[in-house]
């Protein structure tokens, strides 16, 4: 059994709320994308991002029958076929309203999206957007952010202190709709009843530490509200960026 929840807000700083969540408990599939571009466009590409994968996942099922516009790489579990498909489909989706609308020109977003199959899941991110699990009290980061501070970091040009405040910090190196052709790498998690997963956007975990995170999961009553603690404790820390946490509770 698997129970959700998902809010986002738009922060206090924002004119508009530039962030998408998906939630299909049917399939479930669960999304989170962060928009990118001037105007309307950001959201734009949040939105494309979220159906084009939820489309694609939704006709998969478990059919190998699909037409595959990448290929099928018979290297990769089905499941790794299907997620990889998908988001190269919403790249191209968004490159191609990009290209064909003068307003939405340039527009991009960041994703982060985690697909359960029995006791797997199943999830890939481009950009910033990251994926935790929670487990008997402890909480893990899954994903590593694709940020030119990330890649600082792990060469050692600069310190875990320095990243925290550096002016670059959000500048991504790997998003949805940057360029025609992209990497997108799939994993997978094997789950224990009790596990959470959240799912969240930088206006996040750019105001909250590891630990402030797993105190305000550990302490949520119910998933709706432990998202609302999540994104007001985002806002009272500064709120400077839209907010947007999903919850994934795997119960068997």
């Amino acid at each position: 059994m698997v129970l959700s929840a998902g809010l986002s807000d738009i922060g206090r700083k924002r004119q508009k709320n530039e962030d998408c969540y998906l939630l299909d408990s049917e399939h479930h599939l669960y999304l989170v994308a962060d928009g990118m571009g001037g105007y309307a466009s950001g959201e734009e590409a949040a939105k494309l991002t979220a159906t084009t994968v939820d489309d694609f996942v939704s006709l998969s099922g478990d059919s190998r029958e699909l037409t595959w516009p990448f290929g099928y790489d018979s290297r990769i579990a089905f499941e790794h076929n299907v997620l990889k498909t998908a988001l190269l489909l919403a790249n191209l989706r968004v490159c191609q309203v990009a290209e064909e609308m003068e307003h939405y020109a340039g527009m991009g977003s960041t994703v982060v999206v985690a697909w359960i199959r029995q006791n797997r899941a199943f999830y890939s991110h481009l950009g910033d957007s990251r994926l935790y699990l929670l487990r008997n009290g402890k909480l893990e980061q899954l994903t590593e952010d694709h940020t030119l501070v990330q890649e600082q970091l792990n060469k050692g040009i600069i310190t875990p202190e320095e990243a925290r405040n550096h002016r670059l910090r959000n500048v991504v190196t790997h998003a949805n709709g940057v360029r025609d052709r992209l990497e997108a790498e799939i994993q997978e998690q094997v789950l224990q009843p009790g596990d959470q997963l959240l799912l969240c956007c930088d206006g996040l975990t750019d105001h909250l530490e590891t630990e402030s995170l797993r105190d305000l999961l550990l302490c949520g009553d119910d998933l709706q509200s432990t998202c609302q603690k999540l994104v007001d404790a985002a806002n009272e820390a500064g709120g400077e960026d839209n907010v947007t946490a999903l919850l994934v509770h795997y119960t068997t």
